[in-house]
């Protein structure tokens, strides 16, 4: 039986996109060889709301990759590997709810809420997602650390 775990946007992001500028190409290096470990892995199958699976596209659609390269990684997201939660109102509902007492955007939610009680694993290297909206989900992991990322600003790197 597969064990099915979610990957934040951020981390399909620096997986598909080449680095700017050099201080960052280990951040994209490492999420590039994390993507790649997880759908090699026959044990896992990764799961994602399909509001989740229009932002990745979108996301790299804006970061400039090109549409046949969208369309094939659309096909993968439909192929078995993958399980694609639909979201409902519920979802959308209960986002809403959390974001507002929390301040944490919605689109985050989106991602996460589908997948309460079918993910074991949340990767993400976005610090929204160690909030315990999140972390009650499911345990959070950043694959990129010592790398925070946080939408709008850039990466950054923390000794522990």
């Amino acid at each position: 039986m597969a064990d099915f775990i979610a990957i934040d946007t951020n981390i399909w992001h620096f997986a598909f996109i080449k680095p700017r500028e050099r201080e960052f190409q280990g951040i994209h290096e490492k999420a590039k060889e994390f993507i790649l470990n997880k759908l090699r892995d026959t044990r896992i199958r990764i799961a994602m709301s399909s509001y989740q699976l229009a932002e990745v596209l979108e996301v790299l659609r804006k970061s400039g990759v090109p549409c046949n390269v969208l369309l094939k990684l659309l096909e993968d997201f439909m192929s078995a590997k993958f399980y694609v939660i639909e979201l409902t109102k519920q979802h959308v509902s209960k986002a809403m709810e959390l974001s507002c007492s929390s301040n944490i955007h919605i689109y985050d939610y989106l991602v996460a809420i589908p997948l309460e009680a079918i993910v074991s694993e949340i990767f993400s290297a976005d610090d929204h997602f160690q909030h315990k909206h999140f972390t009650r989900i499911a345990k959070v992991t950043n694959p990129l650390e010592p790398w925070v990322i946080r939408e709008g600003r850039r990466p950054e790197q923390f000794s522990k």
